[in-house]
């Protein structure tokens, strides 16, 4: 299941989708019975960092967020440094 929550981020990559978005979009039977099915893969995911955390949503980063979001890590990190 979690190949397959990546590959509809991916195809959709910058899109912020709530849980239930994904649950629903994955398997509307299991939506239907449990609609928070997905989140426990998407905290996952979040956690081994393949998608990104934003508040109550998650994000499936494209090329250009990544290489800003390590942009701004490296300054954070040289700025810090003494």
């Amino acid at each position: 299941m979690e190949l397959e929550i990546l590959q509809i981020m991916k195809q959709a990559a910058g899109t912020k989708f709530s849980y239930k978005e994904i649950g629903k979009l994955l398997d509307r039977d299991a939506y239907r019975e449990n609609a928070h099915w997905a989140r426990p893969i998407l905290e996952k995911l979040a956690f081994e960092r393949h998608i990104w955390k934003d508040e109550a949503f998650y994000v499936y980063p494209t090329e250009q967020q990544r290489s800003e979001h390590r942009r701004k890590e490296g300054k954070v990190k040289a700025s810090g440094e003494k």
